[in-house]
């Protein structure tokens, strides 16, 4: 009997478009790890925090009627979030003080609990995304198809977006959507209309680089748990040497009276916040997401952090890509 000849055949059928083909790999890899029950359990555990900030827009929003939710708004900005100009201002004219008011509430929803969310949560799914293809040799399946590496890097970055939005941009909207409703009145869209659109600038600055830096690290170990240990390393010492390096001299020192009741003036005690700043990846997203959403006093002072996070993504997007292109060049 004849052999026939089965090597390479060219495909003669219809193709995805290319601007769709990132989506496959992103699909398949959603898949995969939505079958894991604990991911399941963090998102559910993820979205707690947002009561928090949510009552707080609610006990704004009736401040106006009750005298007791006033006093708790005024408690709240002027002791945990140290906003005693904004406290003042919400007893004075609350109507020019939501939008400030608002932005406070979203931001700190961003900056404490579900940063921390994220870190725990990409530190348990981005280091295999892939690295286990490059230990399984997975990507000579990928790339057996017409899928460019930048389209593969773009697939497996959408996976780590898909969750972040899940924790973090979502319940985003639902605070902002909540203020609406608690609102007297519609006319309140016209004084936050942009809230939205920096909800989605602040998502993006932290999903971009830190997606970056977790499949950066993914790539340079077909081991995961080397790069699950670079990323933990990365947050937890730049945290401490932040903190370490910034408020070591106030070790032995006792703030004035005036302060100890209101917010600390960092400027008159002689600290520094921004000089140890760019060590910390937490608090370099804190300073970029401040700029984002208006908050923060020195404007100027967010462009060092805007570089940093900038030759983050370029970085880790590069290595990922030459990673690849080196072994399929074998």
């Amino acid at each position: 009997m004849p052999v026939n000849d089965l090597g390479y055949r060219g495909w003669n059928g219809s193709r995805v478009a290319r601007i769709l083909r990132p989506i496959v790999v992103a699909r398949s890899g959603i898949s995969l790890i939505w079958r894991r029950k604990w991911l399941r359990m963090m998102l559910v555990f993820a979205w707690l925090p947002v009561l928090l900030p949510a009552f707080g827009i609610f006990a704004f929003e009736y401040s106006s009627t009750s005298v007791e939710m006033k006093q708790f708004v005024f408690s709240m900005l002027r002791g945990p979030l140290q906003q005693p100009e904004l406290a003042t201002l919400v007893v004075s004219d609350p109507d020019s003080a939501r939008h400030e008011v608002w932005t406070t509430l979203i931001l700190a929803f961003f900056r404490y609990p579900q940063l921390f969310a994220m870190v725990l949560l990409i530190g348990l799914i981005a280091p295999m995304l892939v690295s286990y293809d490059l230990r399984t040799k997975a990507y000579l399946l990928y790339f057996s198809r017409p899928l460019s590496p930048t389209e593969y890097i773009i697939g497996k970055s959408a996976v780590i977006w898909f969750l972040l939005s899940m924790i973090v941009t979502v319940p985003a909207f639902m605070l902002y959507c909540i203020g609406v409703l608690l609102s007297p009145d519609l006319s309140v869209v016209s004084q936050t209309w942009d809230i939205p659109l920096r909800i989605i600038a602040a998502s993006a600055v932290l999903m971009v680089p830190t997606t970056a830096l977790a499949v950066g690290y993914s790539s340079l170990t077909s081991e995961s748990r080397y790069a699950t240990f670079a990323w933990f390393a990365t947050w937890a010492m730049g945290f401490v040497a932040y903190q370490i390096l910034t408020y070591s001299v106030m070790v032995g020192q006792r703030p004035p009276r005036s302060m100890r009741r209101g917010r600390i003036d960092y400027e008159a005690l002689g600290i520094d916040v921004d000089r140890w700043r760019l060590l910390s990846p937490y608090h370099t997203l804190g300073k970029v997401q401040a700029w984002v959403f208006d908050l923060d006093p020195t404007p100027a002072s967010v462009v060092p952090s805007i570089m940093v996070l900038v030759g983050i993504t370029i970085i880790g997007f590069w290595v990922v890509r030459r990673r690849l292109i080196s072994r399929l060049s074998v």
